[in-house]
Order: structure tokens, then C-alpha cells, then sequence
């Protein structure tokens, strides 16, 4: 199956030609008066789709347009639930023969309905194909209007402030940036350097970067300023800055362009700022007239994309640039400063409200220019702010001030794929400044069909890089991170929240119940519904008085923290996600006719008060992931094994309601038959059935296990190491210090599909057998660390990610002269791939030193060490080598339990010596433990 199934630009029509042709196989052959009629009507629906999707990458749509494109989506959902509905009767048979005369007849005559359904919806589909259908042939035949691309207006060309007097909150950046242009660094000044600024659309990068040009140009021979745009003209923009640093005017093609830039730039001292860098093939193209001469040279990139202002710096030195937020005082400043003239000018009664405005803004430059420039207009009485404030995004009046906001979130919008468009507006059925979990929000894309497909990828691989897109686009904030420095979970800017919230109800992608300011159309086909309030919801619309159908729902989220009065469930037929997280008062009766929910691919009951799950829980034959985590549940339905397409188990310790030490959920017999089981999380092993290490091993397809461990028996060892050698790539296991010595025995067959290892139980010293492993990401607990295990771990060559927690003392014990007992990481040791490093704990001796040579790619550096006993081991110097780390980005200290002021405390001085002597000029953090 290839491509994602369904998106925000075409709904469903992908998945209901892929099902379409399910019904042309083989297996549905005798089917003919139903297949003969699928052929034209499939052909039909693929047209629509490529038509359907190239419209989408129009960003001024008319009305007309916009309406035949929903019809399109509309009757593609409707089509899906159809066909699923239909082949659910016939699907249903594989994984469950039913048993007995009674049951068999009631199977028979299910599927004859479901035929005699399918041909008359046959029917149906054809009369409203037909009827989109003409409309879209006009669109063919040039009847409707078409769009001309090349007109859409580019809001980065417009510099918010002509005027220097009114800029707020930029000084620091200004000057950090200039600082950055002019500090030598490990280069000799005369070398070119190119400083990337990056950040989210509408942060003023264009600002700071204009203000910061037009401070250091005339220290150069010549200078450019020039914007680049979504989709460049080549010829235009190489013309511009051939005009700007050398006043000539020349027509010729790409290539004579470069050629001519690049010649009048070889003995001159140039500085260019190239603003708003949309993809690393622009820069490829547009440094190639930049020559790398030994003048002094500069270049200033801004970017909404990290992995551009990386790709800046891949062939120059320089520096990335983060720009964030204003601060709460500057952003006030701002505000008032354009509404009132002054910052003193706010009337006392629009404090309470401006606050609020401001909070809302969240920093970002734009939106608060924008929302001041809409109050400028309005006369300054609270009923008129607070209506502003109440209707702040989606339902906000469009003012021009507005419009150049959302003009600039669009522009970010519209350069996503289809997929990440998909992805994005799924972020609106989350309330305002929710933490969303990375799990949780994975695998419901999965579930709702918005990850295609790639060989050699899991979905959640993929759905990995999806997010990982979108934060590299600023437009998911990374929020949580777990000590390893993996991703647990992101934020949405409340600007870019509104924005996305605006989009997906414009195009009924989201219904939202019970949040301030939106209004639910009864009308409208609920395709997914986000609750964000305690209201009752079974009656329909608080005071609409008609009553809603929630028959085409698709997804249904509930963010209260009790559970409301929802329909019954039999009600959402077609849903593909029930996501409960957070309910604590959830009970088994909540979820009676939960086995009507054919279509049922995600099931998240999460940090409930769930005690038990009905035994119809089995009949979910599509269900792909059942989070548990944090629930009352202390074992799962004995028919759970029957979900054979299930691919997430997410369960829990139990320690969170039962005390250190409780079992957790128990598995029931048999669960070895759920072959498709690819993620089972936090298992504890002494709860399981006795033959539980046997049928693990039937979990061929596990990639990710994460188990609680009391005593290592053979046959577990042979079972994890046996999974190790298929497709298990991350194992994590807990245990305690009485299975610490099986843990240094060799395990046999080695794991040598592991990419991920954490054992956390405090064991004498790294274990040999781990130095055969092709671990990227590795996590231990060790009593002592010396050089024999600085070396095993040193030849890991695809070693990313190692963190070390070390319980006593870094030091080399072999040695016997006082200043030798300090392990020193050496260019001999390897570690060729490492870039973050996380290395002992608050009552460690850390006797470690870095020598010139060592861990050249890393980039992130963690110290947590006693300051007294590392001090006893380094002689009181606390120099710990990080001077000579070429690539370090970031140091973050932690210093035990140090009571003294950073500024008089030596270990911390140290440190700042040392890394102000690093060529790469990281940054230094200080994280102090102990304080009250």
C-alpha cells in the first residue's frame, strides 16, 4: 500500500480507491453484480484525487472552490464507512470461526445484508460522484475560474518597523548577533563565516536581521539584503544581488550570473543577509556565488527550518542562532507602545484584559503587532477589548494587521507535503497549552491513516520523522525530554494553535464541543470531535436545541478530568479513535457496545480509573494500539489474544496506585498468538503466566520491549536474545541488585539487532558482551567507571546517545600516583559517532578528563558529580578537559548538593574557563540540586 490513506486535502478518496480495489480481487469474484459497477467509479475517484490535490496547493481558493473541494472530502468519508461496514462481515471471518449452527447462520445472514447493502450504497456512490463529478468537469473544461499562483502576496518582503524608534526587545538578539559575526572563534577572522538565524514565522527574524544589516554594513566593501521566498525566481534574486553589492545590471541566465557575482566578490569584503531560506536546495544553489575569499566576509541566513540552518553550516563555519520569544515586559512594551504611544498609556480598567491578549500572544512579535494594530482602531473600553480577547484566532474579524499574521502562518502551511498538512491540523483537537504526548500523538495518526507507508520503516518510525519535521519547521515546540534526551512530548504556540484550529474547522476537519467562541453547525457531518469541557453533550449543542448525529464521527478526544455524558458508543459506528486519556472517573459500564466499533484502531485510556475491560474487547479486529498506562487495570481480558493486528501494548509498572513493588497489568495466556505486536511497554515478569519468557519469544515482530525484571532465568535470556537477533531494536529493563550479576554474564545468541539498551539496576562495572553490540543509544547504571570501560564503550562505533549514571566514582583505581587516577578519553578510545554524553550522578567523584582528540562529534555534554569528592580526585582544578571538545554546542552542569552562589563556587568558575576556551563557544548551564 503505497502513500498515506487519508489527509486534509482529499479526505479519504485514497483509501476508497485502495478498498474499491479490495473488491475487484479475487476474493470478492462472485460479487459480479457489484464489481462490474466498481471499475468506472474507482477510475473517477483517482481523477478526483489528483485534481482535488493540486488544488490544494492553491493558498486563495474562492469560495466555490473551496466549497466543491468539502463536497469532494465529505462524500469521500461517507463512500469509507460504506466500505468498511461492508467488508467487516467478510473480514471478521479470518481471525474468528464461529462456532455452533446458531452462529454460523447468523454469519451467513449478516453477509447477505451486507451485500444487499453494498449494492444499493453502490448505487448512491455513483449518483454523488455523478454530481461532484459535473461540477468537476467544468473545472476541466476552464468554466470555473483558475488561479494565478504568481500573484500571492509574500508577507516576509514587509519589515514590520520603517521606524528604529518603535523596534522593542530586540537589543539583546541584535547584539548577540553581531557579537557571533564578529568574534574570531576557532577560525582566523579573515574566513568567511555565516551566522543562521532560525525560528517560527512571524518571531521577527526578518526584523533583527534588517537591523543588525543595516549596523555593520558600511564595515564592509559591499552588502546585500535580499529575501528569498518560498519558491525562488533564480534569475531574479541573483540579478538583485548583483545590482546590490556591485551596482551592475546584467541579463544573463543562473550559471553567468554566479560567475559574474562570484568575480567581482574574490578580493572584496562582502556581507549578504539572505532572508527566509525555505530548503536546503535554494542555499546549495545561491552559495555558489559566494566565494570563500579571505577578507572578513559574512553571511546572515534566517530560516523557519533547523535542518537549513544546519545545511548553512556544512560548508562554512559559523554559528546557528535560536531567536525566541519576547518576554513578558517587552512584549507589554510593544503593545502599548503601538496602541497608546507610550508604555505608560493603558487605562488601569484594560489592564486585566491586555494581560490576557498578551498571554495569548505568547511572545511572538507578530501577533502582538497585529492585535495591537487591530485595537488601535477600536475605541479603549473593556467590552470592546475583552471581545477581542474572547475571540482572539479563528473567529477574530480580519483586519489588514490580522491578515499579515495569518498570511505568514499560511505561507508555512501551504510549503508543508500533504501528509505534515494532515498531521498539523490533527493538532486542533487538542486544547490550548496541552502537553501532547509523542506516543499518544503517533500512533493516532497512524490510526486515522495520516503515515503512509515505507519499506524497511514501521509506521511509527515514520510518524517519528513527521513530527520531527514539524518541530524542525517551528511549528511544534519540543516541550519534554526524558534524561537521554529523547522527545516525550511538544506544545503548539497558542498563534500557530489558533491558526491550525481556524483551518480545520473552515474545512470540517475538527468539531469542537464546549470551548469559548466556536459555534458547531448541526448541519454538518461530525468527522472529529474534540471535547475540551465537563458539559453534557448527549443532548447535542448546549441550547442549539437539535440534536447532533454522531454516526460519521471518526475520532472522539475527551480533555476533562472526569468523564462526561457521552452518547452511548454504539452511536459512533465508524469511529477509528477513542481517546479517554485523563478520565479519572472512567468506568467498565463506560464503555458497554465498545464491540460495535468495527473500524476501531486506537484505544487510549491512559491515566484513567479504569478497574476492568469488557471481554468484547476481542471483538476489535482492526484495533493497532490499547494504551493502558496508569490505569486501576491489574490484568487484561483473556480475549485481548484474539486482536491479532493489535501493535501497541502500553501498560504500566502499577507502582503509581499500588506502591513500589506492585505487579502491574497481567497478561493472559496465550498472548504469544499477537504476532503483530511490534511495541509492548512496561511489563513487570513476576506477574506474568508461568510459560511467559516462551511466548515472548513468538513476538518476532517486537521492536520495542520494556520489562520489570526480579530474577534472570535462562530461558529469559534466551528468549530477549533471541528477539535481539530478529526485529527488537530498543529493550529497556528494571531490575533489582540481585539479578546484577546475570546481567555481566554473556548473553547468547548475542543481540546484535539492538539499537537501543537501558538497564537500570547499579551493576559493578560495564559489561564486556555489550562491546559486540551495534548500540546507538545506550543507558547504564555502574557502581565505578575506569578506563577498561571507557574502552569497551569507545568501540561502539555507532554509539549516538550514552548515558552513564555512576553511583561512587569515576576514577582509575589501577593506578597508584594520585594525579593518574583520573580516566582520561583519549582519540584512541574512539567513540567516532557520539554526540550527546551524560556521565554520573549527584554523589559521584567525577575523575574524568578529555584529552585534545577526544569525541569529536559531540555536542552535548553532561556533568552531575559531588563537588567535594570530585574535588578530592582532581586535586581541587575541576578541569575536566571540556576545552578540548571542537564540536560542543552545550555543557549543562550539575553540581550535587553545592550550597555555594555560582560565583563563588570553584567548580562552576572552572567550567566557565573552560568553556569560554572552547573554539566552538558552547553554551553553559547550571542545574543546582539541593536548594530550597
Amino acid at each position: 500500500m503505497e502513500g498515506f490513506l487519508v489527509s486534509a486535502a482529499t479526505g479519504a478518496l485514497r483509501a476508497v480507491t485502495v478498498k474499491l480495489a479490495t473488491l475487484l480481487g479475487d476474493e470478492f469474484r462472485h460479487l459480479k453484480d457489484v464489481r462490474k459497477e466498481i471499475e468506472p467509479l474507482s477510475k473517477e475517484l483517482i481523477w478526483m484525487h489528483a485534481f482535488l490535490k493540486k488544488m490544494s496547493e492553491e493558498e486563495n481558493l474562492d469560495d466555490q472552490d473551496k466549497i466543491w473541494m468539502m463536497d469532494v472530502r465529505e462524500m469521500s468519508y461517507d463512500i469509507e464507512d460504506s466500505l468498511d461496514d461492508f467488508l467487516v462481515c467478510f473480514d471478521g471471518d479470518k481471525s474468528a470461526k464461529p462456532k455452533g449452527l446458531l452462529k454460523k447462520c447468523k454469519k451467513l445472514l449478516a453477509k447477505m445484508k451486507a451485500r444487499r447493502r453494498i449494492s444499493g450504497a453502490i448505487q448512491g456512490f455513483k449518483t454523488q460522484i455523478k454530481e461532484v463529478g459535473d461540477r468537476n468537469h467544468r473545472y476541466r473544461s476552464g468554466v470555473m475560474s483558475t488561479k494565478d499562483t504568481s500573484k500571492m502576496i509574500d508577507s516576509r518582503d514587509l519589515v514590520i518597523f520603517n521606524d528604529v524608534s518603535e523596534l522593542v526587545g530586540i537589543d539583546e538578539s541584535k547584539n548577540e548577533l553581531i557579537s557571533l559575526l564578529t568574534k574570531c572563534g576557532s577560525s582566523p577572522e579573515h574566513q568567511v563565516k555565516v551566522v543562521s538565524v532560525v525560528g517560527y514565522g512571524g518571531l521577527g527574524k526578518t526584523t533583527v536581521a534588517k537591523q543588525v544589516y543595516e549596523s555593520l554594513k558600511d564595515k564592509f566593501d559591499c552588502y546585500a539584503f535580499v529575501t528569498v521566498s518560498r519558491n525562488p525566481d533564480m534569475v531574479e534574486l541573483f540579478r538583485t544581488i548583483l545590482r546590490d553589492v556591485s551596482g551592475q545590471e546584467y541579463a544573463g541566465d543562473v550559471q553567468h550570473l554566479i560567475e559574474k557575482i562570484s568575480n567581482f566578490l574574490e578580493d572584496k569584503r562582502y556581507f549578504i543577509v539572505l532572508d527566509d531560506l525555505w530548503d536546503s536546495k535554494s542555499w546549495e544553489t545561491i552559495k555558489c556565488a559566494f566565494i570563500k575569499n579571505s577578507c572578513g566576509s559574512r553571511i546572515i541566513t534566517t530560516t523557519r527550518k533547523n535542518e537549513v540552518a544546519e545545511y548553512c553550516l556544512s560548508s562554512y563555519h559559523g554559528h546557528i542562532y535560536t531567536l525566541l520569544p519576547l518576554n513578558a515586559i517587552d512584549s507589554r512594551r510593544l503593545f502599548l507602545k503601538r496602541i497608546f504611544g507610550s508604555e505608560e498609556g493603558c487605562p488601569s480598567h484594560l489592564t486585566k484584559v491586555s494581560d490576557d491578549i498578551l498571554k495569548k500572544c505568547g511572545g511572538l512579535p507578530l501577533a502582538v503587532i497585529s492585535i495591537a494594530g487591530l485595537l488601535a482602531g477600536k475605541a479603549p473600553t473593556f467590552d470592546e477589548w475583552n471581545r477581542v480577547q474572547s475571540s482572539f484566532g479563528y473567529a477574530l474579524e480580519r483586519q489588514p494587521d490580522v491578515n499579515k499574521m495569518i498570511q505568514i502562518l499560511s505561507l508555512s502551511y501551504f510549503d508543508l507535503p500533504h501528509h505534515l498538512r494532515s498531521c498539523l491540523l490533527y493538532l486542533s483537537v487538542f486544547p490550548e497549552d496541552h502537553e501532547i504526548g509523542k506516543d499518544r500523538l503517533v500512533m493516532r495518526w497512524i490510526a486515522e491513516g495520516f503515515i503512509h507507508e515505507e519499506n524497511g520503516f514501521t509506521q511509527y518510525e515514520l510518524g517519528e520523522r513527521c513530527l520531527n519535521e514539524l518541530i524542525n519547521r517551528s511549528l511544534i515546540e519540543p516541550w519534554a525530554f526524558e534524561l537521554s534526551g529523547a522527545l516525550i512530548s511538544c506544545r503548539v504556540h497558542d498563534i500557530i494553535l489558533e491558526f491550525i484550529v481556524s483551518k480545520a474547522i473552515e474545512e470540517n476537519f475538527v468539531t469542537l464541543f464546549c470551548v469559548p467562541n466556536t459555534v458547531c453547525d448541526p448541519h454538518r457531518k461530525i468527522r472529529r470531535l474534540s471535547l475540551q469541557d465537563r458539559n453534557r453533550i448527549d443532548g447535542g449543542i448546549v441550547g442549539s436545541g437539535e440534536e447532533m448525529i454522531y454516526s460519521h464521527t471518526r475520532a472522539v478526544s475527551v480533555f476533562t478530568d472526569s468523564f462526561p455524558s457521552l452518547p452511548a458508543l454504539h452511536k459512533f459506528r465508524c469511529l477509528r479513535v477513542l481517546d479517554l486519556e485523563g478520565c479519572a472517573g472512567l468506568q467498565a459500564r463506560h464503555l458497554a457496545y465498545l464491540d460495535n466499533l468495527f473500524a476501531l484502531r486506537y484505544l487510549g485510556l491512559c491515566n484513567t480509573g479504569i478497574q476492568e475491560l469488557p471481554e468484547e474487547i476481542g471483538e476489535l479486529q482492526y484495533l493497532q494500539t490499547l494504551d493502558v498506562r496508569f490505569t486501576l487495570l491489574r490484568e487484561l481480558p483473556s480475549s485481548v489474544v484474539r486482536l491479532t493486528r493489535l501493535v501497541n501494548l502500553l501498560c504500566d509498572f502499577g507502582m503509581r496506585y499500588f506502591g513500589l513493588g506492585a505487579p502491574g497489568v497481567r497478561l493472559p495466556d496465550g498472548f504469544g498468538n499477537m504476532k503483530a505486536l511490534q511495541r509492548l511497554v512496561a511489563i513487570c515478569l513476576w506477574h506474568q503466566p508461568p510459560g511467559f519468557a516462551h511466548e515472548l519469544c513468538q513476538l518476532r515482530n517486537l521492536r520495542m520491549l520494556k520489562v520489570n525484571i526480579r530474577e534472570f532465568t535462562k530461558d529469559l535470556v534466551s528468549s530477549l536474545s533471541t528477539l535481539g537477533t530478529g526485529s527488537l531494536c530498543s529493550l529497556v529493563i528494571s531490575t533489582d541488585t540481585e539479578s546484577m550479576y546475570s546481567m555481566m554474564e554473556p548473553w547468547s545468541p548475542t543481540p546484535i539487532s539492538l539499537k537501543r539498551l537501558e538497564i537500570w539496576c547499579y551493576i559493578p562495572r560495564v559489561p564486556r558482551w555489550i562491546g559486540a553490540l551495534n548500540i546507538q543509544h545506550l543507558g547504564l547504571q555502574v557502581v565505578q567507571l575506569g578506563p577498561a570501560d571507557i574502552d569497551v564503550l569507545g568501540h561502539l562505533n555507532a554509539l549516538s546517545c550514552l548515558f552513564l549514571e555512576v553511583r561512587i566514582e569515576v576514577a582509575d583505581r589501577s593506578s597508584s600516583s594520585e594525579d593518574e587516577k583520573r580516566v582520561k578519553i583519549t582519540s584512541a578510545q574512539g567513540f567516532p559517532s557520539l554526540r550527546k554524553f551524560r556521565v554520573g550522578s549527584c554523589g559521584c567523584g567525577l575523575g574524568l578528563f578529555f584529552d585534545a582528540g577526544a569525541m569529536l562529534k559531540l555536542q552535548e555534554l553532561n556533568l552531575e558529580f559531588d563537588r567535594d569528592k570530585t574535588g578530592s580526585l582532581t586535586n581541587g582544578e575541576f578541569d575536566f578537559g571540556v576545552q578540548n571538545l571542537p564540536r560542543l554546542a552545550t555543557v549543562t552542569c550539575e553540581l550535587g548538593y553545592s550550597w555555594a552562589a555560582a560565583e563563588e563556587d570553584p567548580a562552576w568558575n572552572a567550567l566557565k574557563v573552560a568553556v569560554s576556551a572552547n573554539p566552538n563557544h558552547p553554551m553553559l548551564c547550571h542545574v543546582r540540586r539541593g536548594l530550597k
